[in-house]
């Protein structure tokens, strides 16, 4: 059975990212009236929309007749989130660059087969990771000089000076077939797996899913209101601007629709809430360990946070319990979103009025889903499978990898590897990876179900399972690894917790692989827990030697 979204089909684009994000928002935004307003801030500086627009252009022009890169060079950008972010990405992406977007916690072996894999033709950084960028270069073949490395920050290579006001060719696109095929960001798949793989998504893939969001949040009666409500809607940014999601919904939507983003550069619950207080916020962006701070921590209390319309959570799932408790102790609505980076990001959204909890909610616009068993046969409602999405938000594929793009998308459709099912009024669950499923005794156990249960306990801040092999039973058994309120902490709790659990969960459940008491979860930039940190930790454990 194929699904489709209830909403309206958008339009597909035929420009280049830059000129449709400008011309959107000469139209339809405050911008439009009035460009001094301020589109991006942080503790140190700030961005109006002109100076976006204008160092934008300025430093495409220094790519072009400065530097003489050829179009489609691939950029390297490793940068914590601030105001330049968005002048390098747009600026980029004028000159006719490909986006190649890093974290900037990467170690120097991470770095190295990013920078290996981009075949980055230049890098934009900050002073502190100048050293780090040029160890990693040694480990590959790149011919980069010195110079071709920029900073934001300090004299030496400033991009100041890569910044002209000399005219230059735009790049521009003017066909549906050309923003298809195009490509404008290389991102990083969060290497749960292994090491991540580059995924290509084009200038049409990106606005398709701006237009998507926007399509969907025009129907949306809260959200909507409140856009109307204000002279202009401000945001708080948490999450990196690196991942799918901070960079299409925290960087580019905002820059259409004539939001103010508050750019924090490092998460700090405290530092947020106080964003939130100052400046009335009245939208946040959210994944789930912020989420469970903002459920759990004493913090919140000291800081009126009335002025949030809705939190939006995605990136991994968010239990129907961690929901209820933040409604009831923000006031706001709390919704979820699903989506991939190999979708530039989101598939699905729920709508803050009628959306049952823990659900992702329905398809945006233009999106078609089905749902798959085991071998391959479609599914109907109400029937847990994995879902396949298509749409023209969809990645062109993994760089220099057919064979991962064959494995992932076919007849168009991009398989997530994710478990879930669409119920009798079209709104989608989701209950785990299908990879991370932990087979006992020819059970399915999720693991974020029993974090989600796990996180219902007083005691637990954070929680991770993963599978462990029992050789006695020759079957894998859940382990769970959990972070404890240290006021609540006690040499029996990890044995209290395990028999807490059997009043809660089904007994093919059980934690049989014990319960671990860790200072933190290992967890990836968008917060995605890093199962095979866990897995090679605890591999590593069980193979030592004994004495």
């Amino acid at each position: 059975m194929l699904f489709t979204s209830p909403y309206k089909d958008i339009s597909l684009p035929t420009q280049d990212l830059p000129s449709f994000l400008f011309e959107y928002a000469d139209r339809h935004s405050i911008f439009g009236n009035n460009p001094d307003h301020v589109t991006f801030s942080d503790n140190t500086s700030t961005l109006t929309y002109a100076e976006l627009r204008q160092q934008s252009h300025m430093f495409a022009s220094g790519l072009v007749n400065r530097l003489q890169l050829p179009k489609q060079s691939n950029i390297g950008i490793l940068l914590p989130n601030t105001t330049k972010y968005p002048v390098v990405v747009l600026g980029s992406l004028m000159a006719g660059m490909v986006c190649a977007l890093a974290n900037p916690a990467y170690a120097v072996g991470e770095l190295q087969h990013f920078l290996q894999q981009v075949d980055a033709a230049l890098v934009v950084t900050t002073c502190e990771l100048v050293p780090i960028v040029l160890d990693a270069l040694n480990q590959t073949n790149l011919n980069m000089s010195r110079d071709r490395i920029l900073t934001i920050d300090g004299t030496s290579n400033n991009i100041q000076h890569c910044m002209v006001g000399t005219p230059y060719s735009q790049f521009r696109i003017t066909s549906m077939e050309k923003a298809q095929a195009t490509p404008a960001f290389i991102l990083q798949s969060s290497g749960t797996t292994g090491m991540p793989k580059g995924m290509v998504l084009s200038h049409s893939n990106v606005v398709c899913n701006i237009l998507q969001n926007i399509a969907f949040e025009a129907c949306d009666s809260i959200i909507s209101a409140g856009e109307h409500n204000v002279t202009q809607q401000t945001h708080v940014v948490c999450l990196p601007f690196f991942h799918s999601y901070g960079l299409v919904l925290m960087l580019l939507v905002p820059v259409a629709k004539g939001h103010r983003q508050l750019i924090m550069r490092t998460f700090d619950l405290e530092q947020m809430c106080k964003l939130i207080e100052t400046h009335s916020v009245s939208v946040a962006h959210l994944v789930p360990p912020i989420i469970i701070q903002l459920a759990k921590s004493p913090v919140v209390e000291k800081y009126d946070l009335s002025s949030l319309v809705f939190i939006s959570c995605g990136a991994a799932p968010l239990t129907r319990e961690t929901q209820s408790i933040i409604q009831k102790r923000i006031g706001c609505a709390v919704t979820q979103a699903y989506g991939l980076s190999e979708a530039s990001p989101v598939t699905h959204r729920s709508p803050t009025l009628g959306a049952p909890a823990g659900s992702v909610g329905y398809l945006v616009p233009s999106m078609q889903c089905k749902i798959i068993d085991e071998s391959g046969n479609v599914l109907g409602k109400m029937q847990p499978g994995e879902l396949c999405v298509r749409g023209p938000n969809v990645m062109l594929g993994y760089l220099n990898d057919p064979e991962a793009t064959a494995e992932s998308i076919k007849n168009g459709f991009l398989h997530t590897g994710d478990i879930g099912y669409v119920d009798n009024n079209g709104f989608y669950f989701i209950s785990d990876r299908k990879k991370e499923l932990i087979k006992y005794k020819g059970f399915q156990v999720a693991p974020a179900e029993l974090e989600g249960v796990l996180l219902d306990h007083s005691a637990v801040l954070d929680a991770a399972v993963i599978p462990v092999f029992d050789r006695i039973h020759e079957t894998e058994v859940p382990k769970a690894f959990i972070v404890v309120d240290p006021k609540m902490a006690s040499s029996m709790l990890a044995q209290e917790i395990n028999e807490w659990l059997t009043k809660r969960v089904a007994t093919y459940k059980l934690l049989r692989g014990g319960v671990e008491i860790v200072d933190n979860i290992p967890k990836s930039a968008s917060g995605k827990i890093l199962r095979r940190v866990l897995k090679d930790r605890e591999r590593a454990r069980r193979n030592r030697p004994k004495l």
